[in-house]
């Protein structure tokens, strides 16, 4: 006789998740944002809430005959019991008011099963293996994990967000072993000219590499998050938290990266006065997590709307290092999914979206100026921005800021940017001087 329990499961809550997300497809936002295909316990219903998904993400509406087909194309709908069952889910719920308890129901099982599962697992640690030290490290880790499971939102978890006094604390223990593992490596006159970034809009900054593309990024969030009292969500799939706290420091401070390190190291001659690191803190949230999709990022900022309050902008560091949808091969392809979907997340999500861009560095020592199509996948880069501008050095090491589109306004604008190389501060931008007889800083009559 097997007196094994049924696992953890709240069938009912699935059942219901799907019958509300047919009768009002808007929530599947708020679905996805608790929950995942795997917290649900049914095969069948996992399958039916992937092509969901799919469709959200599609733009395609989700009913019974668009999901039907869909399965079917997948040859999936018999697997989950056919168009009839599909029929049972839409007469399930009278309404989809109750959806986040429902997923709660649905999210707690998931949990329980994962429990028993590790547990089961340690159970044949503790019988197999020899030393006990081996097994506490990796008991407290897993339950760990589990136990942020809770808190996680469909694959993302607060743990990948980090605010600045978790950044400082772990730059803190990151600098005091650096040695062991070195690798040795806001503004009047150009509001004037964009007009600043709407929410739904997109700023796409193209720049060549060393165009501090990624300092001015920072500076712009730091910013907007100091002067609205709002957070700012800097996702960063290219420089690491530590990194980027340093440069906080920098930027806020006015010293050196090593001036920094030092600080934090013990102090000494370059200590930095605390009130002016307190005086720096700022709405900052940074995810460094490599390789975010957009929809985790929108999922993200569903998440620190819900933690930490309303967002200002976010910024992406950089397109060219997003993942693209599955099966997608070519890199082309990639980030022409992800330049509309940034424009289509800004509007869904109703904020700003600075979005960085590298450039192809082939042919940069001949050539002045910048353009959208030196970015691969300029074209479409360049179709979605509704504001772009161009970072790059001339001949005499000036760095420019070219306008290259505007919805809003003028274009083909150069300003210089003033820079302090050294703390990565943003210090205000002038009028280009192109060395062609044109006094520097004469107004060149745009009236915006």
């Amino acid at each position: 006789m097997n007196d094994r329990k049924l696992p953890p499961q709240a069938i009912e809550g699935e059942v219901s998740i799907l019958g509300a997300i047919f009768l009002d497809n808007s929530c599947i936002r708020k679905v996805s944002g608790i929950i995942d295909a795997m917290d649900f316990y049914r095969e069948s219903h996992r399958k039916i809430f992937r092509a969901m998904l799919h469709h959200q993400s599609k733009g395609i509406p989700i009913d019974l005959v668009t999901l039907s087909n869909t399965l079917k194309d997948r040859d999936e709908l018999e697997e989950v019991g056919g168009a009839s069952y599909l029929v049972q889910l839409v007469d399930y719920v009278p309404t989809s008011a109750n959806v986040e308890y429902y997923c709660k129901m649905v999210k707690e099982a998931s949990v329980r099963r994962q429990m028993i599962l590790y547990g089961e697992k340690i159970s044949e640690m503790a019988y197999e293996s020899e030393s006990v030290g081996e097994i506490i490290p990796e008991a407290k880790s897993g339950l760990s994990e589990i136990t942020a499971n809770m808190d996680s939102f469909g694959g993302v978890s607060l743990q990948d967000l980090s605010t600045f006094d978790s950044r400082m604390a772990n730059y803190e223990r990151r600098v005091k072993t650096i040695d062991q593992d070195r690798f040795i490596t806001e503004y009047a006159l150009l509001d004037r000219k964009i007009r600043g970034v709407a929410p739904g809009e997109v700023m796409t900054i193209v720049a060549e590499p060393g165009g501090f593309k990624t300092a001015f990024l920072q500076n712009l969030l730091k910013r907007g998050a100091k002067r609205t009292s709002k957070h700012a969500l800097f996702f960063s799939m290219e420089m690491p938290d530590d990194k980027i706290f340093e440069r906080e420091i920098q930027i806020d401070c006015g010293v050196s990266g090593w001036d920094v390190e030092c600080h934090f190291k013990g102090g000494g001659r370059y200590a930095i006065d605390q009130k002016n690191i307190a005086a720096g803190h700022n709405g900052l949230i940074v995810c460094s997590k490599p390789r975010l999709s957009l929809e985790q990022m929108e999922r993200y900022v569903d998440l620190t709307r819900q933690k930490f309050g309303e967002v200002v902008a976010l910024g992406i560091d950089f397109i060219q290092l997003m993942p693209g949808p599955p099966g997608t091969s070519k890199i082309f392809d990639r980030i022409e999914h992800n330049a509309y979907g940034a424009k289509t997340m800004a509007k869904a999500l109703n904020v700003p979206v600075i979005l960085l861009s590298q450039i192809n560095v082939l042919g940069r020592k001949e050539k002045q100026g910048i353009n959208f199509s030196d970015a691969k996948g300029g074209g479409a880069i360049e179709e979605a921005a509704d504001i772009g501008l161009g970072f790059y050095h001339d001949k005499s090491g000036v760095l420019v800021c070219e306008g290259l589109k505007n919805r809003n306004g003028p274009r083909g604008w150069k300003l210089e940017a003033e820079i302090n190389r050294v703390t990565f501060q943003f210090i205000d931008f002038t009028l280009y001087e192109e060395r062609k007889g044109k006094a520097k800083g004469e107004d060149d009559g745009c009236p915006y």
